[in-house]
């Protein structure tokens, strides 16, 4: 999943972004420095790449902030 999260990322910021930059602890805010309009388009790609509907009144912000808590997410959603 962190493959995939690579090419996410480096398409969204517009920066090289390789599996090993992405820890489980990893701050997507503060370290990779994505702001509230790249999360949008985080949004979608999750939903196109890993087949899952994002529910909007499940989530809050602390969804999106780290590797662990999206890849937990999806994993709910997939399951």
């Amino acid at each position: 999943m962190k493959e995939e999260f690579a090419i996410i990322l480096t398409e969204i910021l517009e920066k090289t972004i390789t599996p090993e930059d992405i820890q489980e602890d990893t701050d997507f805010i503060s370290h990779l420095g994505l702001t509230s309009l790249n999360t949008i388009y985080l949004v979608l790609e999750i939903e196109s790449v890993f087949g899952v509907e994002i529910d909007f009144e499940e989530i809050d912000v602390k969804t999106f902030f780290t590797y662990t808590s999206i890849k937990e997410y999806i994993e709910r959603r997939q399951s």
